[in-house]
């Protein structure tokens, strides 16, 4: 069956489109707001070579800042501690790159290796400040801050760095255990080594600790020390 097709009237082919209204108002709006629009527009621009100088900035910072860890590491395996230790100093120059951080961490590995914690002291603050809490990071500047007081017998402060250090799921939580433990014997609190010593021991019953455990619970008066 046919259909009889709607006739246009004169009047709709003059009435404008919904593409051509859209379009003249668009221009109104541009046309009232164009200092805004094109104070905007210059503005995101801004930010884009902003944001795009601060990425290749950083790039070129670790790059460089790699290229001198490198060579400081080099030394630090050869055991030539002396020498990297101003070679990681450069390394801490580049304060944007990742590297800054390792750079401390490893100055202050380098003054303990040396004998001399007291110069360990700073960088390892440094790098405790770069770390984000609860982080594998966190956990090595805390054990590496606890012996840097260990070593000058300030086993007070090192007892709690060991204990954070501790309370941090890593894998250097039962090293930090021992530590507790030597400090607790250090500070003459036996009652607190045997129980570090203990809690060592559950997750490594067959360690040697076993021995050392034992001599200090029979100086403890056999074993009086309840056992967790």
């Amino acid at each position: 069956m046919a259909t009889t097709s709607k006739r246009i009237t004169r009047k709709e082919l003059r009435r404008p489109d919904w593409f051509q209204i859209t379009t003249e108002k668009a221009f109104d709006f541009f046309t009232r707001q164009r200092v805004k629009v094109l104070v905007g527009l210059a503005a995101l621009g801004v930010t884009f070579i902003i944001v795009l100088g601060w990425q290749f900035f950083k790039t070129r910072q670790n790059a460089a800042a790699s290229k001198e860890f490198g060579a400081a590491l080099s030394l630090y395996h050869e055991q030539k501690y002396r020498a990297a230790i101003p070679e990681f100093q450069k390394t801490q120059g580049y304060r944007w790159s990742r590297y800054a951080a390792l750079g401390y961490l490893y100055e202050a590995n380098s003054y303990l290796s040396l004998g001399e914690p007291a110069k360990a002291a700073a960088p390892t603050e440094r790098f405790l400040t770069a770390t984000g809490p609860n982080t594998f990071y966190r956990q090595i500047a805390l054990m590496t801050m606890a012996a840097v007081q260990e070593r000058q017998n300030q086993c007070k402060q090192a007892i709690t760095a060991y204990g954070e250090a501790q309370r941090i799921k890593g894998p250097l939580q039962q090293e930090a255990r021992l530590g507790l433990a030597r400090c607790a014997e250090q500070m003459g609190d036996l009652q607190g080594a045997i129980a570090s010593y203990r809690d060592y021991l559950k997750d490594d019953p067959e360690s040697l600790v076993t021995l050392r455990l034992a001599e200090l619970e029979a100086k403890a008066g056999g074993g009086q020390v309840p056992k967790k």
